[in-house]
């Protein structure tokens, strides 16, 4: 006798809603952030392909991250996820970096830093004697940070040392908008010529973007990154969480005929690995 399968049910009725109130506590936090990525993802496709089905779908995961409390709770999550009690910001890593390969202690000028989807407008506040942040987000928690799309983003004629994506690309669920992002940062960074200036890109992304997805590896990453022109990755460093890149522009390519599709990697076959990937067309 043939077992009869059980339907699926949708991506949107799987978990429990939220109550109304925000809760604090480090597993729901946790819980949130992740359902709201894959609420993301899910979101990105039914947009990729418009039809009658996906747009019914559509309504159904804007109804379940409504239900959450939107894209503001998921703010407040991230910043108590940055909070020193879990853990503190990745900035500090940044920091830490540059001490080590740049002479600040020398510098003429504040090293200028853009900061993408900034949870909080303070993380540089510390090291205000040699940088200056403007930090900016899709739905600022403070009113210090600016409220801005970075892929709507126009370039500025005053230009950017380090233009900063931490946690932001793993956000955005189009792997077409993730590549476009990566290429749309040399666009605030002086050109490599001009010598005064530094011509940094600060990516942090959760691990498992490049050990456990089909899609990506660091290897995979590095190689992308130079094809757009960041050739040197000054520095990298895994955390049990987190893969931390400081990468530097030293040329910018025309990225028209550059071709980095959506496949599955050698060896990555199989089941147990995420979907995160980088397309650049």
């Amino acid at each position: 006798m043939v077992k009869k399968q059980k339907k699926k049910q949708p991506i949107t009725s799987r978990v429990q809603r939220t109550d109304a109130k925000f809760k604090h506590s480090r597993v729901e936090t946790a819980r949130l952030i992740r359902r709201f990525h894959v609420l993301n993802k899910e979101l990105a496709k039914c947009r990729a392909e418009p039809c009658a089905a996906s747009s019914a779908y559509e309504g159904e995961i804007l109804a379940e991250m409504e239900s959450m409390g939107g894209l503001d709770w998921y703010q407040k999550a991230s910043q108590l996820g940055q909070s020193k009690g879990r853990g503190g910001d990745s900035s500090k890593w940044l920091i830490q970096t540059l001490k080590a390969h740049c002479n600040v202690d020398s510098v003429k000028k504040p090293i200028k830093v853009l900061d993408i989807g900034a949870v909080a407008p303070d993380n540089y506040k510390p090291y205000s004697a040699w940088i200056t942040a403007k930090p900016i987000d899709l739905n600022p928690q403070h009113p210090d940070i600016q409220k801005q799309d970075f892929l709507q983003m126009k370039p500025t004629v005053d230009k950017f040392d380090i233009v900063c994506l931490s946690l932001v690309i793993n956000f955005v669920g189009d792997p077409k908008d993730r590549g476009q992002m990566l290429i749309h940062t040399r666009d605030f960074l002086s050109l490599p010529s001009v010598t005064d200036r530094l011509h940094y890109l600060f990516l942090v992304v959760p691990l498992p973007c490049v050990d456990n997805s089909r899609y990506m590896t660091h290897e995979y990453l590095l190689e992308m990154m130079k094809s757009i022109g960041y050739k040197k990755c000054i520095q990298h460093h895994f955390s049990n969480k987190l893969a931390y890149y400081l990468f530097e522009l030293t040329e910018v390519p025309d990225t028209s005929k550059i071709s980095w599709k959506k496949k599955i990697l050698p060896g990555k076959e199989g089941g147990g690995r995420n979907n995160f990937a980088v397309v650049i067309e």
